[in-house]
């Protein structure tokens, strides 16, 4: 087995600098990769021995195969002068440029410093305080979502079928109509047909609901674009609500703000994301959403050396704003980093990071989409689910070349796991 793959990694013993990535998602992995020619020996801290794509994890409720395929092992595509150390982040102390890792394997916890720092430990879910949303809603945050939603939703069809739940049983409200919460909605519409055949509940007895706060769906985005989406969530059976926040959520209902009960016994909440809590709690000056306020270089205000990217960062945009939390702005960001603290290492001048709009397309199930690229050109339809595609294409073909690609065209899977979660 690798020895990047599991080994400890303690400082470095040739006097060469130290660099710690906290977090492997899309920043992480980029700012490792990007650091393979630097004067430094790297060490990369992530619970998982592989990188998941963040932006496909609705994908495998309707097609469970896909949990296979939207995950890649770390260790062949990391540089030889960085070792992966498996393990868990449970504090970061940007004084000493320092994290505590608990390891995998054995659960002991050990304080890993460095000469530079670089956190990216990514976002967990925002609740909003509504009573009863953390403790009882599904999210989309790893791996496990995509089925555990689909394990859940049919262990509940299957119980209202056998006369065990009520008409919640059958009954499914996704909480936020934002670009997940949309392409979660249309999978689950997808995924009827199979749901009825392995449940035996009728496909038009499964009723889908997208909650919305916000006057439409996706908030800020194309105003034809979301008009485009609305109408095809609801040709496929979507039942979509805007306009009206959700205010509770009990065992048997989505109470929302207007009065309105919904009896739904699965509740998955899409509606926000903040980053993670470490960043808060080492002593970052942070925005309301948690995020740590970062310079021109991405490094931490008020922390020499450290820097965060990713959805741990605030990097105000043009207009004082922090950059949306996007795969798109964490990849870019990653990369500025590796190639910036590679210049760094040699006494090299660095410039600052500029972001770049690229674009956003949303997949609506296997066979449709839309898109917003430069210059405001619109693509819907299959040419957009083929752009979205074409993205994860470009993206891996960029770590792993031609022949990574051909492994993904052929249906081969990425990163074998174990089964399913239960309900």
């Amino acid at each position: 087995m690798d020895e990047r793959a599991t080994g400890p990694a303690g400082a470095s013993r040739d006097g060469a600098p130290h660099v710690v990535i906290v977090g492997a998602g899309y920043a992480g992995f980029a700012t490792a990769r990007r650091l393979r020619a630097a004067p430094a020996r790297v060490t990369l801290v992530n619970p998982y021995p592989y990188h998941y794509f963040t932006t496909l994890l609705h994908e495998p409720v309707a097609r469970p195969r896909q949990r296979e395929r939207i995950a890649l092992p770390l260790a062949p595509y990391l540089p030889p002068n960085v070792r992966l150390w498996l393990g868990r982040a449970v504090a970061i102390d940007p004084r000493r440029r320092a994290v505590e890792v608990e390891e995998r394997a054995t659960g002991s916890r050990r304080w890993l410093e460095a000469d530079r720092l670089v956190v990216a430990v990514g976002s967990e879910p925002l609740f909003f305080g509504i009573a009863g949303l953390e403790e009882r809603a599904l999210t989309v945050r790893d791996l496990t979502s995509g089925p555990l939603i689909r394990s859940t939703v049919e262990h509940r069809l299957a119980r209202y079928a056998a006369g065990a739940m009520g008409a919640e049983g059958r009954r499914i409200v996704v909480g936020g109509g934002g670009y997940t919460g949309v392409e979660l909605a249309a999978e689950l519409a997808e995924a009827r047909d199979d749901l009825a055949r392995a449940t035996g509940v009728a496909a038009h007895a499964i009723e889908i609901y997208l909650v919305e706060a916000a006057p439409t769906l996706l908030p800020g985005f194309d105003p034809a674009l979301t008009r485009y989406v609305t109408r095809f969530l609801e040709r496929a059976g979507v039942r979509v609500i805007t306009g009206t926040p959700i205010a509770e959520v009990t065992p048997r209902h989505v109470v929302l703000a207007d009065g309105r009960r919904l009896e739904a016994g699965t509740v998955i909440w899409t509606g926000g994301v903040r980053a993670h809590r470490l960043v808060e709690q080492a002593g970052f000056e942070v925005d309301r959403r948690g995020r740590a306020w970062v310079d021109g270089h991405l490094q931490a205000r008020g922390f020499e050396g450290v820097y965060l990217a990713g959805d741990a960062a605030a990097f105000p945009g043009d207009d004082g704003r922090p950059l949306p939390p996007t795969a798109q702005v964490a990849l870019q960001q990653g990369e500025y980093l590796g190639r910036a603290l590679a210049r760094r290492l040699r006494g090299l001048p660095v410039e600052p990071f500029r972001p770049r709009v690229l674009g956003t397309v949303i997949s609506l199930g296997r066979r449709d989409g839309v898109g917003l690229l430069g210059r405001g050109y619109r693509v819907t339809g299959r040419a957009a689910r083929v752009l979205k595609s074409a993205t994860l294409w470009r993206y891996l073909y960029r770590i792993g070349g031609a022949r990574l690609l051909m492994r993904v065209l052929g249906g081969a899977p990425l990163q074998p796991l174990p089964g399913r979660p239960e309900p």
